[in-house]
């Protein structure tokens, strides 16, 4: 096995910017949202008046979701206002950011508090009123599947409808389609690749409406949005690609095991079994991994995740396989990734273990240049 590793050298320390000292998991969530200030899927400035607001004493979750939605429908009410005087690059890149935090605000609420809902649909008909404004680039598409639909988008590098390399991204435990565009999805196309971003099981509208919960097998809803793609015009279908974050370095390795069209796969964060390497080993998304799973309670989780396992399944996958992972993730234990990277037995297997800048969860704190790998990486392998 060919196996490449590199580790950053140009960071001396953690890189972690603590807006909330008082409560890690703000602070690292409030990384996620930082990190998407480079592509357009926030304001620096805007995230840190937001924060001020909030405080460094709190850990009060209803003044989080208050402060986070005032900056969601201030920020949106800017884009239209923009978009009434004509100004459409403006209300665009407005109603983008609006998007992003209205995601942002519902992320600590219990999974049943009807605000979540209500914050998922104020975001994303923000987003779609942007993607209707990107000259074709950004297409909403449906996927049939089991009596009902998934929702997405096809992120084109222009509307000409040209036939092109095609990546498959998903996204992790309850991060939204529409995240993923500025989750790196926007970067697959800058380099003459379609993206396609769609809410399978467990995730976004397919979770809150539709009772689509998560599945071990994986290849079963990944296999139903290549049928559809497959059908394009401006989709190769000999050269398609896996990508699959957080929760999704779960998906895309066990869905590329199965599905003879992949042509190369990404997990961006490695894993072993969600089980040990997730559940147990960052209790604090417990409950979400509860409710995406469409569990009652802790034992019915445990039972049911402790199916989504890569054993077994690793040694099937015969493709390129690109890893990236961060020695001091606190949310999904490395320890894992380096398992699933000992058992493949493909010959081309590319790791990036991050134990300086990158180090933290989805390397948060070394985007710009994580991403910028990942899509570089299917750029030459698709």
């Amino acid at each position: 096995m060919d196996m490449t590793t590199e580790t950053p050298t140009n960071a001396d320390a953690l890189s972690t910017i603590e807006l909330f000292p008082q409560d890690e998991d703000w602070s690292i969530q409030t990384m996620r949202l930082l990190a998407q200030v480079a592509v357009g899927g926030a304001d620096l400035f805007e995230c840190s008046r937001t924060a001020a607001r909030i405080g460094t004493e709190t850990t009060d979750g209803e003044i989080w979701y208050r402060e986070w939605q005032r900056t969601a429908r201030e920020v949106a009410a800017q884009g239209e206002a923009a978009l009434a005087d004509g100004n459409i690059t403006t209300g665009r890149r407005a109603l983008f950011r609006s998007c992003s935090y209205f995601r942002h605000s519902e992320f600590f609420l219990r999974s049943q508090d009807p605000r979540r809902n209500e914050a998922y649909n104020a975001g994303r008909e923000n987003f779609r009123r942007a993607a209707a404004l990107t000259d074709g680039r950004i297409e909403q598409i449906e996927v049939p599947f089991e009596g009902t639909t998934m929702e997405g988008y096809i992120v084109r590098p222009d509307g000409s409808g040209a036939r092109r390399p095609t990546v498959l991204f998903l996204g992790g435990a309850d991060s939204w389609a529409e995240e993923l565009y500025f989750l790196g999805g926007s970067e697959f196309p800058d380099r003459g690749m379609n993206v396609v971003m769609v809410d399978t099981p467990g995730r976004g509208s397919s979770l809150r409406f539709k009772q689509l919960y998560s599945r071990p097998d994986y290849e079963v809803p990944v296999r139903a949005v290549l049928d559809v793609l497959e059908q394009r015009d401006d989709v190769d279908a000999d050269r398609i690609g896996l990508a699959g974050v957080s929760f999704g370095g779960y998906y895309a390795p066990r869905a590329a095991a199965f599905e003879p069209r992949v042509k190369a796969v990404a997990a961006w964060c490695g894993t072993w079994s969600i089980l040990t390497d997730f559940y147990e080993f960052y209790p604090p998304l417990q409950e979400q991994l509860q409710w995406l799973s469409g569990s009652a309670d802790d034992a019915e989780a445990r039972e049911k995740l402790a199916k989504f396992t890569l054993d077994g399944v690793a040694d099937k996958i015969d493709v390129p396989v690109y890893v990236m992972h961060g020695t001091d993730d606190i949310i999904m234990d490395i320890n894992g990734a380096r398992r699933f990277v000992d058992a493949l037995t493909t010959d081309d297997v590319t790791v990036d273990i991050y134990d300086q800048a990158g180090s933290l969860h989805c390397s948060y704190d070394y985007f710009s240049v994580a991403t910028a790998r990942l899509t570089d990486w299917f750029a030459h392998k698709i």
